[in-house]
């Protein structure tokens, strides 16, 4: 390395439990080496304990940048080599890096190229001179898979709501998507989903697993993408510590129409009758959230007050966290594909118009009531942004929404009720949004029932707490 290391750039500092990691790059002439990083890893007293070094010291020689093909152009190139004019997805970018090769370094244009149908993404690299292609990488995993799956399901995909069990389901209605994390078993198994109790399970060793729903295995891809993808929404939602372990799935579950989440073995079963629990997403989310509830409130749903919001939960998650597919087609319907031919279009939904506590049923009609609770929260996501004509509003406040009553959860214990669940996310929302939406959630659940209107003096000092006391 050169004695002043003027040739490397702090990228970042990073502190964790047993000390901190600065991470270096080394740059030419302004432009970054490809992939030259160098970690130095130190002790809670800036003690050196390792470094990692990936430095090219024949670089120390300036090399000339001459004049070369536009950033526009090498773009053009990139997507022609893919033949991927029509499979781009979101903005394809480039930038100028040095890239080693074959003992040789090169000024390129390194051009990052989204994909879908299926779902890939490549790295292709440039001569910045001729415009040449010097290499393409894939950016995603080896580890990461293919599959097909419905988003949730063919009705909202089709949008049609006259599809029975019985009719053709057109390619159209399926999703190719990346399948991540896969251990490279064959299996589908990773970090948060493995279909380890699946009798007759799919195994593939190219890690591609495009199934019809038709075929049995079709079920288990939808399991590991939903419950996956679940995961790792929560996780991006700031709740880093929560449900990250891996669950056990079956999807070929007993001839009922019924699925479960067993908190003793932490595995899912989903039931199989007419149209197959499994092949319906908003199913699979729903049975997640016996698991997230579980993480959270060890035991959480099994009496005759926590299940009516256990089960209430499940489906606001569900329709909330799919409300945006293909334009809210029918997002207030829960189970649209699942529900049809057994108890009408729906499973469920979460716009009932019941009222607390004269429509709650209790003892064997935990299901019925938590139609109270799923449509209590999801008037709480209509008011926080959830009915804006705005897309990027509606997204934003389902984010909110779905974090507020997440971290409300950890509020609740054993014995709950619906008004202590309420007052769960009254102090949700003190703690995380600084009270920004208190007013609206008691409006919501006052007109639900299950609060108590304030009093006017209440009132007048909640506005003013609001207004002087919030922190900024």
């Amino acid at each position: 390395m050169k004695e002043s290391l003027e040739d490397l750039t702090f990228l970042r500092k990073t502190d964790s439990l047993g000390g901190c990691h600065v991470v270096f790059q080394q740059f030419i002439n302004e432009l970054p080496v490809y992939n030259a990083f160098t970690s130095v890893h130190m002790d809670k007293c800036n003690r050196i304990n390792k470094i990692d070094i990936c430095y090219h010291p024949d670089l120390l020689i300036e090399l000339p940048i001459e004049k070369g093909i536009p950033q526009e152009e090498a773009i053009r190139i990139a997507i022609d080599t893919l033949n991927a004019q029509k499979r781009v997805a979101g903005t394809v970018f480039g930038e100028q890096v040095i890239y080693p090769m074959d003992n040789k370094y090169y000024v390129t244009w390194k051009v990052a190229v989204p994909l879908i149908n299926p779902i890939e993404e490549w790295h292709v690299f440039l001569d910045f001179k001729t415009g040449n292609i010097l290499d393409i990488l894939d950016a995603l995993l080896k580890s990461t898979g293919r599959g097909r799956v419905f988003i949730p399901n063919p009705v909202v995909a089709l949008a049609d709501r006259k599809l029975t069990a019985e009719s053709e389901i057109p390619d159209r209605a399926y999703t190719d998507v990346v399948l991540k994390d896969l251990d490279e078993s064959g299996y589908l198994k990773g970090h948060y989903v493995d279909t380890c109790t699946t009798q007759n399970r799919a195994k593939e060793p190219d890690l591609i697993f495009n199934y019809s729903r038709h075929d049995p295995r079709f079920k288990e891809v939808m399991a590991y993408y939903h419950i996956d993808e679940a995961a790792r929404y929560i996780q991006s939602l700031g709740f880093t510590n929560l449900c990250n372990n891996t669950i056990k799935v079956n999807v070929h579950g007993d001839f009922v129409n019924n699925s479960y989440y067993s908190p003793d073995t932490k595995e899912i079963t989903f039931g199989t009758w007419y149209i197959d629990d499994a092949e319906d997403a908003d199913i699979i989310m729903h049975e997640y959230c016996h698991v997230i509830l579980d993480d959270q409130v060890p035991g959480f749903g099994l009496n005759w007050s926590t299940c009516p919001i256990a089960e209430g939960f499940g489906d606001f998650f569900a329709a909330c966290f799919f409300a945006e597919i293909n334009e809210g087609f029918n997002r207030e319907c829960v189970g649209d594909w699942n529900g049809i031919g057994k108890i009408g279009d729906c499973v469920s939904r979460v716009d009932s118009k019941k009222h607390y506590p004269e429509d709650f049923l209790g003892l064997d009609s935990c299901d019925r009531d938590g139609e109270i609770w799923s449509a209590a929260l999801w008037d709480i996501y209509l008011q926080m942004g959830g009915a804006s004509k705005i897309k990027a509003k509606r997204l934003a406040a389902r984010d909110n929404a779905i974090r507020l009553i997440i971290e409300s959860n950890f509020n609740l214990n054993i014995n709950s009720r619906f008004e202590d669940a309420a007052d769960a996310i009254i102090i949700a929302d003190k703690n995380i949004y600084d009270g920004a939406y208190e007013h609206l959630i008691r409006e919501v659940l006052v007109k639900r029932g299950i609060l108590f209107p304030l009093s006017k003096s209440w009132l007048k000092e909640l506005i003013i707490c609001r207004s002087e006391c919030r922190a900024p």
